[in-house]
């Protein structure tokens, strides 16, 4: 047996940190390894992530470094690489607390991974006192906690300003693994498996003078090349049905601007605005005039198309902005009504007016397709609508499966299956063939986001079975191997029920 091969290795731990800036390296008591069960240039754009690890180095006894999986992480697994720190290169399981940021469902089999390249039995019934503590937070533990319940120790739900304090308070006053999970034990926004089961912990919430998050390191080698992010908001004041913005998010919160625009540092030469109702935050106009005045490229994520006008779109151009992403989320008015969306057409239309009047190079329209109760004339109006817009600018639509979530009204919806939506998919590609370009999400493995979105604890065993062989199949094996049952659909009302599918050529 030879010696592991550390991932990072040191070539590419010194390329990282000689692009990085705002790096921190120090040597504490406490030493926690900040994971993210992704890429370096995934969790690099991750403006919570780079806050959780700003906070926990500027508390004296701790010293918190970063680890990160490489683009196959299944192979690197399989050859018995050895997952160590960017900073120091240390082994990221010689650490008292891991903690694991999770974004995504499908990220499930990477924590897994992420745990044995680090040297930690992923089960947490598995572990003793001699184990770092397991900690995993982040937007999933919000959506759905439960497929997390057989690898964490502790799972933080809601804000990591809030969060912190008890968990550090806890580490500071605790002798022993078991005496944290004790104190952490009812606290607001801490599941604890071992003690409290399926119980919900509630969230917890920060307060508006947490906000801004900004972002601690800046690098060319982010998923967003070379962007300081900023966060303009936080929750969002919308009612959309299907959207956790306010579960996982809470209530809407603007940040002050004074704080916002001082909160960016004068080398910063693009910068990216974040929050999920960026164009109901009244003081963007004034953040994008005033950067675009110090020479600085604004990025800013989808923008409700009925908030948009000429005046905001040219602030935008003038910061950098080169096509507008816009949210229909409905293939028609009649559901974008039924999940309380607030976009029209004419919203729509207006964005692709003002894309082509000031230059921009086109309009991105994101969409659902599978939402309960659609029709085949949902479909027909879509496509009349995006040959339509097409008459404008160049269009791009990106299209999703619906995926249920929990907290959200459509928690007793299922997904409206595999064959279902490839068909609606490969008949949309048919008719706006040479209109727009459309980008689709996997049928295949929005089915397998849906069943984690919604599962329990043996949906999250299923994930650590796909571990060293994953795929779509291996998934259907092993969900059957846990005993995961489809659920059975729920009372919600809906709109009136589908016809057979039989989609004809459009009007």
């Amino acid at each position: 047996m030879g010696v592991p091969l550390d991932w990072p290795d040191r070539e590419t731990r010194k390329r990282w940190l000689e692009a990085e800036r705002g790096t921190i390296i120090k040597d504490a008591p406490l030493r926690v390894t900040l994971a993210y069960p992704n890429t370096y240039g995934v969790a690099s754009a991750s403006l919570g992530y780079q806050v959780i690890y700003r906070s926990l180095n500027a508390e004296p006894e701790v010293s918190c470094e970063r680890t990160n999986l490489p683009e196959d992480a299944q192979a690197a697994l399989l050859a018995g690489r050895r997952l160590v720190t960017i900073e120091t290169g240390r082994p990221a399981g010689n650490c008292q607390v891991f903690c694991v940021s999770m974004a995504y469902e499908l990220d499930l089999p990477n924590l897994v991974r992420m745990l044995e390249m680090a040297g930690i039995k992923p089960l947490a019934s598995e572990r003793d006192d001699t184990d770092p503590l397991v900690v995993v937070g982040g937007p999933v533990t919000s959506s759905n906690p439960f497929p997390l319940h057989p690898f964490a120790d502790v799972i933080a739900l809601g804000d990591g300003e809030a969060l912190l304090p008890p968990l550090l308070g806890a580490l500071r006053g605790a002798r022993g693994k078991r005496e944290v999970l004790e104190l952490l034990e009812g606290v607001p926004g801490f599941g604890v498996p071992a003690l409290t089961g399926l119980a919900d912990p509630g969230w917890a919430t920060a307060e508006v003078e947490h906000l801004p998050a900004y972002a601690q390191i800046v690098t060319q080698h982010s998923e967003l090349p070379g962007m300081f992010l900023v966060e303009a908001n936080r929750g969002c004041p919308r009612p959309c049905t299907f959207c956790l913005a306010r579960v996982m998010y809470g209530p809407n919160r603007n940040s002050d601007p004074d704080k916002l625009l001082a909160s960016i540092p004068a080398w910063a030469d693009r910068v990216g605005l974040v929050g999920a109702a960026l164009s109901d935050y009244r003081h963007t106009k004034r953040i994008a005039r005033e950067l675009a005045g110090r020479g600085v490229r604004l990025g800013v994520s989808s923008l409700r198309a009925d908030t948009i006008d000429e005046e905001l779109a040219a602030v935008l151009r003038d910061g950098g902005l080169r096509t507008f992403t816009v949210a229909s989320d409905a293939p028609s008015q009649r559901l974008r009504d039924y999940l309380k969306k607030g976009i029209t057409e004419a919203h729509l239309e207006r964005c692709a007016r003002i894309a082509r009047d000031l230059g921009f190079t086109g309009l991105k329209v994101y969409l659902m397709i599978g939402i309960p109760g659609e029709e085949d004339s949902d479909y027909v109006e879509l496509v009349r609508f995006m040959r339509h817009l097409a008459s404008y600018t160049r269009v791009v639509v990106g299209m999703s499966p619906f995926v249920p979530k929990r907290h959200t009204p459509h928690f007793g919806d299922r997904y409206a299956g595999v064959k279902y939506v490839e068909r609606r998919l490969a008949w949309l590609q048919r008719e706006l063939r040479g209109h727009v370009e459309i980008r689709n999400v996997s049928a295949k493995w929005a089915w397998v986001e849906s069943v984690l979105a919604l599962g329990g604890p043996e949906t999250g065993l299923a994930a650590m079975l796909v571990a060293r062989d994953e795929s779509y199949g291996a998934w259907r094996g092993a969900l059957k191997l846990v005993g995961w049952r489809e659920p059975e659909p729920g009372a919600m009302p809906r709109p009136a029920p589908a016809p057979p599918f039989a989609l004809g050529a459009p009007a």
